[in-house]
């Protein structure tokens, strides 16, 4: 009987595709991956800076909860860092959470090591029928657990007003090509370029990552740790030329091209 082996692709798809809210997370708790359940739901709560979270600290968002919150989010963090340290195998933690209708729906938190180096940990969001949780509206963690964030302190941008950029405005424009005459095509342009800009400053203000693509965010949050291109490559599952080529297009993205400035030390700088 021949023997069956999961290929990476298969893994990935099961990861994909779970129906349960799994983030991976550096032992000092950023976010380097999550699945399509979590960035869906992240998505229908308004988070748009990034969806799939990379680039979070998910115990800075546990210190972001109200006052009320704050016991059960400061039990869920220290189990965490339990695990960090090696003190536990595993962490599991009931809670209960309020969804923005109002209803209450109920869930199990799984946090585990992966034995891989350097090491990695997956935190896992169940949502289940029946637990034994406080029945007061305050939860462990005072957020949904895919997207536990509050919008920064001077940003008002509403997920609406990038929704009509991005389903509206944009695609007229584009539309608008070879269609308008010679003399108001340089207008369009213009404008095009400028809310595309407008879009790009905005969402940078809610996220230093937001510009970002997947594979970018998660090289850049990386290089912000220390890991080498070697260990880049290996976590990611990456060649050597396709860090480098991710490493060039953050640079570029940040306007970093040509100038003798560390990638490493600007990224700890604005994250």
């Amino acid at each position: 009987m021949r023997k069956f082996t999961l290929k990476p692709k298969i893994y990935l798809a099961f990861f994909e595709r779970f129906p349960g809210y799994i983030a991976v997370l550096d032992e000092r708790g950023n976010i380097l991956a999550t699945n399509k359940t979590w960035q869906e739901s992240a998505l229908t709560r308004g988070l748009i800076a990034r969806a799939d979270c990379i680039g979070y600290n998910y115990f800075k968002l546990l210190e972001g909860v109200s006052e009320e919150e704050k016991p059960q989010a400061k039990e869920i963090k220290e189990g965490l860092e339990k695990v960090l340290r090696g003190d536990l195998s595993y962490f599991r933690k009931p809670y209960a959470f309020y969804e923005p209708d109002g209803s209450l729906k109920k869930y199990l938190l799984t946090f585990f090591p992966l034995p891989v180096k350097p090491k990695l940990f997956v935190i896992y969001h169940e949502e289940i029928l029946s637990v034994d949780v406080p029945s007061e509206k305050s939860s462990s963690e005072g957020r949904s657990p895919q997207s536990p964030l509050k919008e920064e302190k001077g940003t008002s941008l509403h997920i609406n007003e990038l929704t009509s950029l991005d389903k509206i405005v944009l695609p007229f424009l584009e539309l608008l090509q070879d269609k308008l005459p010679s003399e108001l095509e340089h207008l369009r342009r213009k404008t095009l370029e400028e809310i595309k800009k407008l879009k790009e400053d905005r969402m940078r203000k809610l996220h230093p990552l937001a510009n970002l693509s997947t594979k970018e965010a998660q090289v850049a949050l990386m290089v912000k740790e220390g890991h080498s291109s070697e260990e880049i490559c290996k976590l990611l599952n990456l060649s050597k030329d396709a860090v480098n080529f991710y490493r060039k297009k953050i640079r570029e993205k940040f306007g970093l091209k040509g100038k003798r400035i560390s990638l490493k030390k600007f990224l700890n700088q604005i994250l």
